[in-house]
């Protein structure tokens, strides 16, 4: 497999045996998904990186990436380590990545314009998650 570029900004590459999933992240993320972030991954390289947080070391954010990364055989992942103050800080952010997104409003006409386009110069849709 050739070498994943990381696009992203992260403080280090982490080996993913060495990352301990938060025990409390609500999200399960479906075979389905995990093979589609692999090949965006695969494709487009690493545009976010694994949250770890300093103060418990649990990741908070990106438990989807690990397992999109572990099925594409990869060793390490970017790490971005952030400060929080409290374990309320961590919930509250491990939450937030997990839910904000479903509340944005999809605009399908802008999402069919940008489909059509792509579909012009032959790009993988699937890349785009739809």
């Amino acid at each position: 497999m050739k070498e994943i570029t990381v696009h992203c900004a992260h403080d280090k590459m982490e080996d993913v045996v060495k990352l301990v999933a938060h025990p409390k992240n609500p999200n399960e993320h479906p075979k389905k998904q995990v093979e589609l972030l692999a090949k965006i991954i695969r494709a487009q390289g690493w545009r976010s990186p694994v949250v770890v947080s300093k103060r418990s070391g649990y990741v908070v954010a990106g438990h989807g990436r690990i397992q999109a990364a572990q099925l594409l055989g990869l060793d390490s992942v970017p790490v971005n380590t952030q400060d929080f103050e409290s374990e309320a800080e961590e919930y509250a952010h491990l939450m937030a990545d997990n839910k904000i997104a479903e509340y944005a409003e999809l605009q399908t006409d802008k999402v069919g314009d940008i489909l059509e386009e792509l579909k012009k110069v032959d790009f993988d849709l699937d890349l785009t998650g739809f």
